[in-house]
């Protein structure tokens, strides 16, 4: 190319394409660099890689390869190199952009754990000495085919068992709706039931669903950006002191 040399590999990507990179001379040395197309695809299919969780693992990916992106172009690129680095930091790269691949995969998980983490060390904070945290647990018999994420029993004698299923998904907020409706044909339990999720911006939530959820007086609190509010929530619903 006018610009030095396209370099197809013979790894591909999900749609079968192979991973492309080039390599452009400078009057300093050598750099390395891809199209830009595929962070820009992330960008499009709403997975955010300017900060958070996701940031720093693209950063910290590129870091090892010693290369960044472009804020920009969006284009993965090198440090300028001497010509004599140019097979090892070539190989660095494209093992870079291997790795750069599954991040749509495995920061989904992370996210989410993060998500949880946060949760709950909000609520131990909050709620110190005042209730008890179980994980992944029915919070009643009745409820046994629905776990919650979480489950917060008072410690002393009044209040009320409270489930909390974490929603950064159409299928969480599924699931909270099910259990939801469980619990309406048990009364008995006095069990205060919340979906408490993630975000206001329903990245990933189809708002036909929550609006569905909502109709039926589901309790749907949303955590970031008003963690206080989602504890003092919370609070009201499990009749603890806030």
């Amino acid at each position: 190319m006018p610009s030095g040399y396209a370099v197809s590999s013979s790894f591909t990507d999900g749609s079968g394409d192979k991973i492309t990179f080039y390599i452009v001379e400078t009057p300093d040395g050598f750099v390395v660099e891809d199209d830009g197309d595929y962070l820009a695809s992330l960008i499009a299919r709403g997975i955010h890689i300017e900060a958070g969780a996701r940031g720093k693992m693209l950063d910290a990916i590129l870091d090892e390869a010693r290369a960044y992106w472009d804020r920009e172009t969006l284009e993965i690129k090198s440090e300028v190199f001497p010509p004599d680095q140019l097979g090892a930091r070539a190989i660095d790269f494209l093992s870079s952009l291997i790795r750069v691949r599954d991040l749509a995969l495995i920061t989904r998980d992370r996210v989410r754990s993060a998500f949880r983490d946060d949760f709950i060390a909000a609520v131990s904070g909050r709620f110190d000495n005042l209730i008890e945290i179980t994980e992944n647990v029915a919070p009643a018999n009745d409820l046994s085919e629905f776990p919650a994420d979480i489950v917060l029993r008072p410690l002393g004698a009044n209040g009320r068992t409270g489930a909390v299923y974490l929603v950064n998904t159409n299928d969480k907020l599924n699931e909270a709706l099910l259990a939801w409706r469980e619990l309406e044909d048990h009364p008995h339990n006095n069990i205060a039931l919340m979906a408490v999720l993630e975000e206001s911006e329903f990245k990933h939530i189809s708002r036909r669903k929550f609006q569905r959820a909502q109709n039926r007086r589901m309790p749907m609190p949303i955590f970031r950006g008003d963690e206080t509010g989602t504890l003092d929530f919370i609070g009201r619903e499990m009749k603890i002191p806030i």
